[in-house]
C-alpha cells in the first residue's frame, strides 16, 4: 500500500490543477483512490465496507465515464476520496494504539 499521506497529495493536488489533467490521468487517479480506500478497509478488518462506502461507489461510476464528467464534479470526486483515504489512516492509527495498548505489560 502506497504511503496514504502520498496518495492524499496526490489526490489534492490534483483535484487543485483538474483542469490540466488528461482523461488518463483522471481515470489513473480514480483507480488508485479506489485501491487505497479497498486496501484500508480490508486492513481494518471490514472488507464490506467498501460496498458501503459512498466514496467507493462514486470513484467506480466515475471511473467508468470520467470523459463524460465536469471539472467541478472530478475535483468533489477526488477531495472526498482524499478525504475518506484520511478517515481510514485514522482508524488504522487508532487500531493500532489500541492494539499497543491490549499488550500487557512484562514485569523484568
Amino acid at each position: 500500500m502506497q504511503r496514504i499521506a502520498d496518495v492524499v497529495a496526490e489526490l489534492t493536488r490534483a483535484a487543485d490543477e483538474v483542469q490540466t489533467l488528461s482523461e488518463g490521468e483522471k481515470l489513473r487517479l480514480l483507480g488508485r483512490a479506489y485501491v487505497t480506500i479497498k486496501e484500508g478497509w480490508d486492513l481494518l478488518g471490514e472488507p464490506g465496507r467498501l460496498q458501503e462506502s459512498a466514496e467507493a461507489m462514486d470513484l467506480i461510476q466515475a471511473g467508468g465515464m470520467p470523459v463524460h464528467l465536469y471539472d467541478d464534479e472530478m475535483k468533489a470526486i477526488l477531495l472526498e476520496a482524499a478525504k475518506a483515504i484520511r478517515q481510514i489512516e485514522a482508524a488504522l492509527k487508532a487500531k493500532k494504539a489500541e492494539g499497543r495498548r491490549a499488550i500487557p505489560a512484562t514485569d523484568s
